[in-house]
């Protein structure tokens, strides 16, 4: 009888069986055929699409624009009033 102080398993064999079929890809191939998008990605109205969000987003960074415009105005100011107390009061 045999005694065996260190057994070390041997590893486990992996099998994997490549698949090329890509569930994911064909449901979205399936939903832009029932959008009507052709196979490069356009649609009819895209182009109005894309500029109806451009004037939002446009809208929205002039009204950030002039919030920071006005902060800094007012950030102006109280350096102003503070270095006139300082030196000249």
């Amino acid at each position: 009888m045999k005694i065996v102080f260190f057994r070390i398993p041997k590893p486990k064999q992996f099998s994997y069986p490549p698949r090329y079929y890509d569930e994911g890809k064909e449901r979205r191939e399936q939903r832009k055929r029932e959008l009507g998008i052709s196979t490069d990605g356009k649609k009819a109205d895209f182009k109005s699409q894309v500029g109806t969000n451009w004037r939002r987003l446009r809208k929205s960074d002039t009204s950030r624009q002039k919030k920071a415009n006005i902060s800094v105005i007012i950030y102006l100011l109280i350096v102003a009033m503070l270095v006139y107390f300082i030196f000249f009061a």
